[in-house]
């Protein structure tokens, strides 16, 4: 049986990795932002989002990602009509945590 320390050290492990995928999503969806591929760089932030994580440095990490994707696109309604339901979803389940 693990005791409370490992089950802790287990859940910041976690937590870390989680905050560098999403660093590296960053820096991918700032390399499309750069290129002009403002819904590429959308569905990349929106692409392995945390929306189960209880950690909220994940989840605030994560929807400025997400935003910074969204502020770049000027034509938001359709977008909106144009983006995949799976995608539409995830952007809905982590709007709602925020």
């Amino acid at each position: 049986m693990a005791g409370r320390g490992e089950i802790v050290e287990a859940e910041n492990a976690e937590v870390e990795a989680i905050m560098t995928r999403i660093e590296h999503k960053s820096r991918k969806i700032e390399s499309l932002l750069k290129q002009g591929r403002p819904v590429e760089a959308l569905k990349t932030a929106l692409e392995g989002s945390p929306p189960k994580t209880r950690d909220e440095r994940c989840k605030s990490a994560n929807w400025i990602v997400v935003h910074r994707a969204l502020m770049a696109i000027k034509d938001l309604d359709s977008l909106f009509s144009a983006l995949d339901p799976e995608y539409y979803d995830i952007l809905m389940k982590i709007y709602a945590c925020e």
